[in-house]
């Protein structure tokens, strides 16, 4: 399990990288979500989603041997584009596999970013076996989107902000895919400030922590159907299992209708475009799935915003 002083390590690794997003106060939400409302705009971060800085914090670790050989990872989109810039930032050459149903503005990033693509299954679980197949063949470094300890050290860097801009903050809330971001923020959060609650929200369609939680065990779904493209994860990693287990307080669920209205509130009143998966902590709010209470300082992470504008006007037209 990843400590907090690797992720402190990470935020001076990443430092002058990645973008300090800023911590915004909305208190025109405040009344519709009950609470004080805080949001933290990852979707404003470099490649537009928070998958740089764990992407950075792993690049920027490798050896001089390990960057000639090039890297490889598996990624529904956010945690491509953020792999894709970081190796052309750095001089290191990706290759990246995409789902073949992939969110085709997160697939022109990655071709944007000069990676190689190679679309492969639609399952999380193909993806990932394809791209161990690629390290066996060519000898690449793998960047895991959610397991490699690198990476979750990096995501972790935005609770240490979130804490730094505002110590009073009482509540973090988290949309979780694969459960590296929810593991990395719930490992920095609980060692700054072991009273603070983290909520972790997943899509109705793929609630794997919340049945695995059920379990006792890591459990895996037997289908995924969300329009959060971001946390289209079919399994829960049994690595990051016992982390959310551990010092996460709470895990709720949001049906897509439920997200479809979030990320509309968060359109018409911050002004703020986020993808599907960006938006779940918002979901869970305005249906009612938070124990805070008015009084509570609550952080609503705002994963990504490279949503495709197509799925958008059909969400505003209806």
């Amino acid at each position: 399990m990843i400590t907090i002083n690797d992720i402190k390590e990470a935020q001076q690794r990443v430092n002058g990288y990645a973008i300090k997003t800023p911590l915004l106060r909305v208190a025109s939400l405040d009344e519709m979500l009950g609470c004080k409302v805080w949001l933290k705009p990852e979707n404003l971060q470099l490649t537009g989603s928070f998958k740089m800085r764990g992407a950075l914090n792993k690049l920027l670790s490798l050896t001089g041997d390990q960057k000639k050989q090039g890297v490889v990872c598996a990624s529904s989109g956010n945690h491509g584009q953020a792999v894709a810039y970081a190796a052309k930032l750095l001089g290191i050459n990706a290759k990246v596999v995409m789902p073949t149903n992939s969110n085709p503005v997160k697939l022109e990033g990655v071709h944007t970013y000069g990676a190689d693509v190679i679309l492969h299954g639609t399952k999380s679980s193909e993806r990932e076996a394809r791209m161990s197949e690629i390290v066996k063949q060519e000898g690449r470094v793998s960047v895991h989107p959610f397991e490699d300890d690198h990476v979750k050290a990096g995501q972790g860097t935005i609770s240490l902000e979130i804490v730094e801009d505002n110590p009073a903050m009482n509540y973090i809330v988290v949309p979780v895919g694969g459960g590296g971001l929810i593991s990395g923020i719930a490992t920095a959060a609980k060692a700054v400030k072991p009273d603070i609650k983290v909520i972790g929200v997943e899509p109705a369609g793929a609630p794997r922590y919340r049945l695995s939680r059920m379990a006792k065990k890591p459990v895996s779904l037997d289908k995924v159907d969300t329009i959060a493209d971001g946390t289209r994860t079919d399994k829960a990693n049994p690595n990051n299992f016992p982390i959310i287990e551990t010092y996460v307080d709470d895990l709720v669920s949001v049906d897509d209708e439920q997200i479809k209205q979030a990320m509309k509130l968060l359109l018409s009143k911050t002004k703020l475009f986020v993808e599907p998966s960006g938006a779940l902590g918002i979901a869970a709010a305005m249906c009612k799935q938070l124990s805070c209470t008015a009084n509570d300082e609550v952080c609503f992470v705002l994963s990504g915003g490279n949503g495709d504008l197509n799925l958008l006007a059909d969400i505003i037209k209806e």
